[in-house]
């Protein structure tokens, strides 16, 4: 039976359209009288998407019972016994539950595919397994429900229904992606532009990558050598000489006027000799690095044939080399670069640039070859051509001279025109050359002549001492360079593992750059670092096309002591002398793991000094908040000390009770400063506890005492439990509504509403003001900064940063963000507490 055929569509975020493009695709699908039948699809409220249905077979779903719930699933068996051409099944991500056949949905997918059925799915960018770090990242949200990459990437299809962020975000606020309660919560948490940009981002380079490897995978299939200029690919060659800094300058002008990518390739010279310093090399690959390239080195014996290899490979459009600064002999003698380049690389633009320094390629690691000889080919070559042509005239010219000469002198003489073919060649033409002088000798020089008979004792004895000493040269200088080249490639080794440890210390994260030195330098087809997850392995980096996904897929070298994280290699040829190496890049990525672990640890802990600061400045400038009660009862109190002055009974009561109110505020105040100086000192926990978000809110209006019909609060009583501070979180609010209240028209409501999102609740504060600009929303939270008062009793500034403060030590988040329409919308992230119910409004992304 043949297996089914499976196509994806790929979306940045929820709502892009992924359930209508499937939809519209089985629709058309079923007009031309293809049997199909919707497996499973979820239509989120969307009367656009519903539409498409039109007239599709609906597999009825199964009912699950799980705890005291029921949800429903895709009835798998109902759609294999069905048995259509076509099934459509949405979400491919999707976890199924507990007590089915299959965890996951794209399980199911595989047992449809299995039984020959053509399957129509979508997921989401951020259901990637390899980019679950990443969506943590940009998002804040962990994605519990992930597909391997290799179940996507091995699609037969896989299409990208693409929209941009501000398109997106208008759908929402139109109400065409969900609900209108869920609208604000949405758009002000996972759907903010930032947000959506950088997963449009990730989804359009995974797809470009996925694209890449369709085309690589063609070119291969149909013996295509071409370069398909697809994308623009500038390959500058690097030397480490004087004059290269230009070299890649002029290059990455090229590949940014082209949009394209810029590579530099080190070319090594297997000969041992290099007149280049690695200090110049470093400086390069440090430029380049800089103007935003990558580095790769490669070995060969022709620098031009070794440059078109690596250029082929690569997909170059455009080759950069310096000028030469080789003489008119030498490049007679050896051959121009230039020219040879230019008729290998037929279809790509090579560009000569006039430097002030050489332009020679320093010593790396002599490439693996199926070659036993360590002799250069050319040289190889010039050998065999002395054999074939320089014996037989040597021989003639001794027969035309036997009369002035003996046989020792001709056997010297052959001798002397073996050993350099031996010292040129190697063993083989020598051998070779040993054979044959021998051979001639002996027929024409030897008596008696033209014939294998040799009359003479000494003269068989010289003959046998001649083959004996040529062999035994011919073999020595093979040897000789045999070790030549192992020291030339210990040497390259040891320069790699330098370079290697020198990524370690320099890059944030340097394992993409030892993965691809690592494939360079050994010749291989594909390297990656390979860690066990839940559902088998996962890429953690890699180089090459298509890379391993298991260990089973290559050679694999274990990283760890565990075994949880193994190194394994596809392609060319793994000596016993090269597992050495191996084991050495394999202590190095372990390291470059390592270093990756605990940057991200420094990470954490510089953030939290910052966060430290930040709260010793609040605790140091919140007194500005207890002036202002001072001065109230300062002056309620002195004036009814004022013997002089009358008050009636009214005007004593309404002194009296603002002395009350502000010694109230003030011991609030005062509390508040204490707790933060404990929490500051370590001597008092913040009092975290499961809290109705509804109370803080009231308490927080009553304290402020906001006019009512200025505030219209959507805060659903069946909200869960949020862990946090009850008082800080009052605290904090109290300030925002304050600050909303003081920005926004006098005609507009401040709104206060709350969501559930994922595993938080996000409490919202929204005014419709003037609004901030981007680029000073990081300094409205910090103290004293008052961004365009509109009047003299806007405080000291410290407010926003007073409520900043409060809501990060009691392990939540505040966000600003744009209000649609025009205005500010602060978002505080609350965690919600352990076992608390979780109803009440949502905000599903």
């Amino acid at each position: 039976m043949a297996r089914g055929t499976l196509r994806i569509y790929i979306g940045a975020a929820p709502g892009v359209g992924k359930t209508y493009a499937m939809l519209n695709e089985g629709g058309r699908r079923a007009e031309r009288g293809t049997d199909v039948v919707v497996g499973y699809v979820e239509m989120h409220q969307r009367l656009q998407t519903r539409q498409q249905l039109r007239d599709l077979e609906v597999v009825p779903r199964l009912s699950v019972p799980h705890r005291d719930s029921a949800f429903e699933e895709m009835d798998l068996d109902a759609v294999l016994a069905r048995r259509p051409a076509i099934a459509l099944v949405d979400e491919l991500a999707h976890a199924n539950t507990a007590g089915m056949r299959n965890a996951k949905r794209w399980q199911d997918i595989e047992e449809l595919l299995a039984a020959g059925i053509d399957v129509i799915s979508t997921v989401n960018i951020q259901h990637l397994e390899s980019l679950n770090d990443v969506i943590l990242r940009i998002t804040g949200i962990v994605q519990r429900e992930t597909v391997p990459d290799a179940f996507v990437r091995g699609a037969d299809q896989i299409e990208l229904v693409d929209m941009s962020p501000e398109a997106l975000r208008r759908r929402m606020a139109h109400g065409n992606v969900y609900p209108p309660e869920k609208v604000d919560a949405a758009l002000a948490n996972y759907f903010r532009p930032g947000n959506l940009a950088a997963l449009r981002e990730l989804a359009l380079l995974w797809v470009a990558d996925r694209v890449e490897d369709s085309l690589q995978d063609y070119l291969a299939d149909h013996g295509i050598t071409t370069t398909w200029e697809t994308r623009e690919r500038v390959v500058v060659a690097l030397t480490g000489a004087s004059g290269g800094e230009q070299l890649i300058r002029r290059a990455a002008r090229i590949a940014g006027r082209l949009r394209g990518e810029l590579v530099g390739v080190h070319v090594a010279n297997p000969d041992g000799l290099s007149s280049t310093s690695g200090a110049g090399l470093e400086r390069h690959r440090a430029l380049l690095v800089e103007m935003g390239g990558t580095y790769r080195e490669v070995v060969g014996h022709d620098i031009a044939a070794a440059l078109a290899a690596f250029a082929s490979a690569e997909q170059a459009t455009q080759v950069v080399i310096g000028a030469t600064q080789r003489s008119r002999l030498a490049e007679f003698t050896r051959g121009s670069v230039a020219s040879e380049l230019q008729r290998s690389l037929a279809t790509v633009d090579v560009h000569i640039i006039a430097t002030e320094g050489r332009s020679e390629v320093s010593i790396s690691r002599p490439r693996r070859s199926g070659r036993r000889s360590a002799i250069p080919r050319r040289r190889e070559v010039l050998a065999w051509v002395l054999c074939v042509v320089g014996v037989p005239l040597l021989t003639l010219l001794l027969v035309h001279r036997k009369e002035h000469l003996n046989l020792s002198s001709d056997l010297l003489l052959q001798l002397g025109l073996v050993l350099l073919i031996s010292a040129v060649g190697g063993i083989r033409p020598g051998v070779a050359a040993s054979i044959a002088a021998s051979v001639l000798t002996n027929w024409f020089i030897t008596p008696p002549i033209h014939t294998f008979t040799i009359g003479d004792t000494d003269n068989l004895i010289a003959l046998v001492v001649f083959i004996t000493v040529a062999l035994g040269v011919s073999l020595l200088v093979d040897r000789a360079s045999n070790r030549t080249r192992g020291a030339q490639r210990a040497r390259a080794d040891a320069t790699a593992l330098a370079r290697s440890t020198g990524s370690i210390v320099a890059a944030p994260d340097p394992m993409p750059d030892l993965v691809d030195q690592l494939r360079t330098l050994f010749d291989l087809d594909a390297v990656a670092v390979l860690q066990r997850a839940d559902n088998g392995w996962s890429i953690s980096a890699f180089s090459g096309q298509q890379p391993p996904t298991s260990p089973n897929d290559g050679t694999a070298l274990q990283i760890d002591d565990s075994g949880d994280t193994q190194l394994v290699l596809r392609g060319g040829r793994i000596t016993d002398e090269d597992l050495g190496v191996l084991r050495a890049f394999a202590d190095q990525l372990s390291l470059a793991m390592e270093a990756k672990r605990l940057r991200g640890e420094a990470a954490h802990m510089e953030a939290l000094s910052e966060g430290n600061a930040l709260r010793t400045a609040l605790l140091q400038a919140v007194s500005h908040d207890l002036r202002t009660p001072l001065a109230s009862i300062k002056a309620s109190v002195t004036g009814l000390m004022e013997n002089d002055v009358g008050f009636s009974a009214a005007d004593r009561t309404s002194l009296l009770r603002n002395i009350d109110q502000s010694a109230d505020r003030l011991d609030r105040v005062v509390g508040n400063l204490l707790d933060m100086s404990r929490l500051q000192a370590g001597a008092t926990n913040v009092s975290l506890a499961a809290t109705a978000t509804e109370e803080v809110v009231a308490a927080a209006l009553s304290a402020l005492a906001a006019p009512a019909e200025r505030v219209n609060v959507d805060v659903s009583a069946e909200l869960p439990l949020v862990l946090t501070d009850a008082a800080l979180l009052e605290r904090a609010v109290a300030n925002l509504v304050s600050n909303a209240l003081a920005w926004s028209p006098a005609d507009r409501e401040v709104w206060i509403e709350a969501a559930t999102v994922q595993d938080h609740v996000d409490l919202r504060i929204i005014d419709r003001g003037p609004g901030i600009a981007p680029e000073a929303r990081e300094r409205i939270f910090e103290p004293f900064q008052r961004l365009g008062d509109r009047s003299n009793d806007a405080g000291a500034g410290l407010g926003l940063a007073i409520a900043k403060g409060f809501v990060e030590v009691t392990g939540g988040r505040l966000d600003v963000d744009d209000t649609p329409g025009g205005g500010c919308t602060f978002t505080i992230m609350l965690a919600i507490a352990m076992g608390a119910p979780a109803t009440g409004p949502e905000a599903t992304t």
